[in-house]
């Protein structure tokens, strides 16, 4: 049933592979919905410098503009070093991107800008200066200047990809060409037999009887759209005068009943169906538009969708090899902020590195106060087994920052690294005091005794978060108990007033 009530939206996804390309991890596709900083804005989340591609140093700006983005979408489930690292290495790849494009001397004309323009508003069905404003608004482009900008730097990078996929002898079928370029749009007039489109479905009888009754109506010079409007029973698109919605026919074929689909290919472009029958019931089906592989039209677009289809392949399947190819064997990157290079060095298990790194970074202004950078330092020293040193670490810590449940937590599990069993209750019972009744400290706790095989503490501690728990259900359940009590009082206070309003 999906194939028939959700065509509207789901046509926007299955689009040319040009416009697929801006909604898959292109500039607009990564961040759609999300402004994109003006040189007005006042963010300072981060201040560099942060990195140099083959010398060109990534602006703050761009770090900050991206870093926010990665914020907005994924904040609540990554953390700020993981936000910061993503960052840092989806723009050293826009670089490499960007430069490839300058050393190729790729360029984009006007029109071509033009014409990508109106594939975007035809596949979004932007027909009005209001619709194209809240687009460019989405886009965060500012104004249609900025998105032509932003639409450039994208073609650029699809013809890039284009000569890449090329150079990387990606083949390109002739069904895949043909799949991409055709597309149906239909339209249809639904009388249901089912519960799972109507509330109130028809007999198969009833329901044939009204779509016979409904095709004499447009036999007699009746509007399709009005009737759509009037009789259908697929509230996705009656309001549309029952348009389903434009799509690449190969998804047409795959997605819809096979009675719908064969009777919409065998008509003409304007005419309309007998009742069809189907699991949903009987439709009645117009073809608005077709397009298929044949005639000077297809002829002339075959080289362009070879192009596009090209782009994308080398898009899902060479691209992020192409990328590693060029980090490792031609471009120069420095990262210049020691703490985006601790984490990296961590990432590849270069605890040595990442130690000399996190050591420069706790002597840097930016992190000297951070306790996060702190912890990294020692975490390095611990897995590279100088146990004295990760120790060190927080004797280096700032005052305000040597008071926390995290310290004594990483103290702990340094000290079981070196079998220092007194160590371990020490700053486990620490951490403790300073969890108080928090339950979800507590079972971190918890969690570090039953590994340290502490018997007697972790006991003590489980009795101590069962108390807790109970103590907390209790209160809870008082809560709601006052809670539906105080709403009771408003529902007689809201009736009361209700008997003095009628008398």
């Amino acid at each position: 049933m999906a194939g028939i009530m959700s065509i509207r939206r789901l046509s926007k996804t299955f689009l040319k592979p040009v416009v697929i390309i801006l909604v898959l991890g292109l500039v607009i596709g990564m961040f759609y919905a999300i402004p994109r900083l003006n040189s007005g804005d006042q963010y300072n989340f981060y201040k560099g410098p942060s990195a140099r591609v083959n010398g060109v140093k990534i602006s703050d700006r761009d770090f900050n503009d991206i870093l926010i983005r990665f914020l907005q979408q994924y904040g609540s489930s990554y953390s700020d070093d993981i936000l910061k690292a993503s960052t840092l290495e989806y723009l050293i790849e826009q670089e490499l991107i960007k430069q490839e494009i300058e050393k190729r001397k790729i360029s984009i004309s006007d029109q071509e800008v033009d014409n990508f323009l109106g594939e975007i508003k035809a596949y979004n069905q932007i027909g009005s200066e209001e619709e194209m404003e809240i687009f460019i608004q989405q886009t965060g482009a500012g104004n249609l200047k900025g998105l032509k900008t932003m639409l450039r730097d994208i073609l650029a990078e699809q013809k890039l990809y284009t000569v890449l996929g090329r150079e990387a002898e990606i083949e390109v079928s002739e069904e895949e060409m043909i799949a991409s370029y055709e597309e149906i749009e239909t339209a249809h007039i639904l009388i249901a037999t089912t519960s799972e489109v109507s509330a109130e479905p028809l007999s198969d009888a009833a329901a044939l009887k009204k779509a016979q009754e409904v095709y004499k109506k447009l036999e007699g010079g009746a509007n399709f759209d009005d009737l759509a409007r009037e009789y259908s029973d697929d509230g996705s698109n009656k309001d549309q005068g029952g348009r389903i919605g434009r799509a690449p026919i190969a998804y047409f074929k795959y997605s819809f009943a096979p009675e719908f689909v064969e009777t919409a290919l065998n008509l003409e472009v304007g005419a309309y169906s007998a009742p069809v029958k189907t699991q949903f019931g009987y439709h009645l089906i117009k073809l608005h538009d077709i397009q298929l592989a044949q005639g000077p039209a297809w002829e002339q677009e075959k080289e362009k969708i070879e192009g596009d289809l090209l782009a994308n392949n080398f898009l899902n399947t060479k691209k992020n090899e192409w990328v590693t190819e060029q980090r490792q064997q031609h471009a120069k990157i420095e990262i210049l902020d020691p703490a985006l290079l601790g984490y990296q060095m961590i990432q590849q298990e270069k605890w040595d590195q990442a130690a000399v790194a996190y050591e420069k970074a706790i002597k840097d202004k930016r992190y000297k106060k951070n306790l996060n950078t702190f912890l990294a330092l020692a975490e390095c020293y611990k897995q590279t087994n100088d146990y004295t040193a990760a120790l060190s670490v927080f004797e280096r810590l700032p005052k305000e920052l040597k008071d926390n449940f995290q310290v004594d937590l990483l103290k702990a599990n340094i000290y079981q690294a070196n079998e220092d069993l007194d160590g371990v209750k020490t700053a486990l019972s620490a951490a403790e005091a300073k969890a108080g009744e928090d339950l979800y400290l507590l079972n971190q706790v918890l969690a570090q005794l039953k590994a340290a095989e502490l018997t007697a503490e972790t006991q003590a501690l489980e009795e101590k978060i069962a108390v807790l728990q109970d103590k907390y259900e209790e209160e809870q359940a008082a809560l709601n108990k006052q809670l539906e009590e105080e709403q009771k009082m408003l529902e007689a206070q809201q009736n009361q007033e209700g008997i003095f309003e009628t008398d």
